[in-house]
C-alpha cells in the first residue's frame, strides 16, 4: 500500500489547469438542444398516447404522472437554459 506524502505547497491548479475547457459553437448548442427536447417530446407523446389507449392501467396511470410532474417542468428548464432571456 503506498500512500502519498502531503505537501503544503503543492499548488493544485497548476495540477488540474484546464487551458480550454469544453468549447461549443452556438450552433452546436442549440443542435443539442434540439435532440434532447424532440428525445423528450417523443417520449412524452408515447406515454400520453398509451394513457389514452389504456387509461385503466395502473402503469400508464403511474407513467403519466411522472411524465406531467417531471418531464414537463424539464422540458422548461432545457428550453429556459439554451434559450435564455436576453437583456
Amino acid at each position: 500500500m503506498s500512500s502519498t506524502p502531503s505537501n503544503p505547497e503543492l499548488d493544485l491548479e497548476n495540477i488540474f489547469a484546464r487551458e480550454s475547457g469544453i468549447q461549443l459553437k452556438e450552433h452546436d448548442r442549440l443542435r443539442f438542444a434540439r435532440q434532447i427536447l424532440v428525445s423528450l417530446l417523443l417520449l412524452c407523446a408515447g406515454i400520453f398516447i398509451a394513457y389514452g389507449l389504456d387509461p385503466d392501467s395502473k402503469a400508464m396511470q403511474q407513467m403519466f404522472e411522472l411524465v406531467k410532474i417531471g418531464a414537463l417542468p424539464l422540458i422548461t428548464l432545457v428550453i429556459s437554459f439554451y434559450f435564455p432571456k436576453s437583456s
